[in-house]
């Protein structure tokens, strides 16, 4: 691995970029629309309040927004009842903002750490404090803060879990393996899609980490089955997977406005006779090569059957964390696009992006990555930027920003930005020795 760049002020642009707008973000919602305030914990809160009082919480919904309801598998539920026990939902919010804020901090800790263990030096206090600010005020962040959204906690999980899977922490590599298998389960038994994180530990033959997680999953699941019965997980199944599960509304090309990060976009616009039910198989489909080139880059320490990726400095390797980390990025950004993932979800790739971001060699890979990363900081829609230039000279762009905003949120756009700067750093680089598969 060449030196990182000392002073990564292209880095540090991203990240101040992306705190100033989430800042001017979460300000102007907040004023302009109070009541989004804590709008998701308010369906986490009247939900718990329906179970306590023997009711179907996943009929109930918070009274100012009577349209939304729980769409948690049922074992998740009894994790919001401490916060019904403070009285009020602006109690439990203040509580629960303050526990995302924690799970935030945690995540940017173990996200400097990556950093730190893979370069020469500390990073500066300035580094540190715009790493955590980004994790936790970028405008990817600011809806989850705002609306009390369970972001934060299952990010948390997610890198704790490959940073024990990487050998971080203390303790054998059996019990961190096992560890990363709890880890990642969690935020696939809340929100399902980051169970493809499995595709990964597949390709990494994390066997431990694997047994780990399906237990865990299958354990919670069962143990939900038991205490809510069969016939609740069935309303659960009709009311919040199938919807999640149905491209309807991609049908004739998804609208403008709709707040989705996903490849299934640009696909609905440029095929609208297409069957909406194919989106979803052609978004994987083109992510699918990236995936799987990404994955014959990564390095492998014998080519017997139990070969694994070196794992560098966390374990006590000195290999190249790059093309590892690349292959981390390409699985992330391919659930998060490949799925009808909404804008928020971003969060979910700021491991491994933040670490790229610092870790990268200076290089034509380097900038195109850094450029996507600050596209991706603008995480509007159409909508968005029309009520933002409504009445001032900038409206005038409205004719060339629709179509390009039709197509693709500039999330979007950013991702696929990225992913080809992993596949460019790749490709300069010499193949390595062929792996077991």
């Amino acid at each position: 691995m060449s030196d990182p760049p000392r002073n990564p002020t292209d880095a540090r642009l991203v990240l101040a970029l992306g705190i100033l707008l989430g800042v001017v973000g979460i300000a102007a919602t907040a004023a302009r629309h109070p009541k989004m305030v804590g709008m998701d914990f308010q369906v986490y809160y009247f939900a718990a309040e329906a179970l306590l009082s023997g009711g179907d919480f996943y009929v109930a919904s918070p009274p100012a927004h009577p349209t939304y309801g729980y769409v948690y598998p049922p074992v998740t539920l009894p994790a919001f009842v401490p916060f019904v026990l403070l009285g009020s939902w602006q109690a439990g919010f203040a509580a629960f903002t303050l526990l995302n804020v924690g799970a935030a901090l945690g995540a940017a800790v173990l996200l400097v750490r990556w950093v730190e263990a893979y370069r020469p030096t500390p990073l500066p206090w300035l580094d540190r404090g715009l790493v955590a600010g980004f994790t936790l005020l970028s405008l990817h962040s600011a809806s989850t803060l705002l609306y009390g959204e369970t972001n934060f906690l299952l990010l948390l999980a997610l890198v704790a879990g490959f940073w024990w899977l990487d050998g971080g922490g203390s303790g054998a590599e059996n019990r961190g393996e096992s560890k990363a298998g709890v880890a990642f389960a969690l935020p696939a038994v809340v929100k399902l899609f980051p169970a493809a994180v499995g595709v990964w530990l597949l390709r990494r033959r994390a066997w431990r980490t694997i047994g780990a997680a399906t237990v865990t999953g299958t354990g919670l699941f069962a143990l939900g089955v038991g205490v809510f019965g069969v016939e609740t997980h069935l309303t659960f199944l009709e009311v919040a997977v199938a919807p999640r599960l149905s491209s309807s509304e991609f049908a004739g090309g998804l609208p403008a406005g709709a707040t989705l990060l996903t490849l299934r976009r640009p696909i609905s616009v440029l095929l609208p006779n297409l069957s909406s039910s194919l989106y979803g198989p052609l978004s994987f489909a083109l992510l699918a090569p990236v995936v799987w080139y990404c994955y014959r880059r990564v390095p492998w320490s014998s080519s017997g059957p139990d070969s694994r990726p070196d794992s560098g400095p966390i374990s006590g390797s000195s290999s190249d964390p790059i093309p590892r980390l690349i292959a981390i990025f390409a699985t992330m950004a391919a659930i998060v696009v490949g799925f009808p993932s909404l804008l928020l979800y971003f969060v979910y790739l700021l491991f491994p992006m933040i670490p790229l971001l610092y870790l990268l060699e200076r290089g034509p890979a380097r900038k195109l990555f850094v450029s996507g990363a600050l596209v991706a900081d603008f995480a509007v829609t159409l909508a968005n930027v029309r009520a933002a230039l409504a009445g001032t000279p900038g409206e005038g762009l409205l004719p060339i920003l629709d179509p390009v905003l039709t197509l693709a949120t500039p999330p979007l756009y950013g991702t696929v930005a990225m992913l080809g700067a992993c596949l460019l750093y790749l490709r300069g680089r010499e193949p390595t020795p062929a792996d077991p598969s």
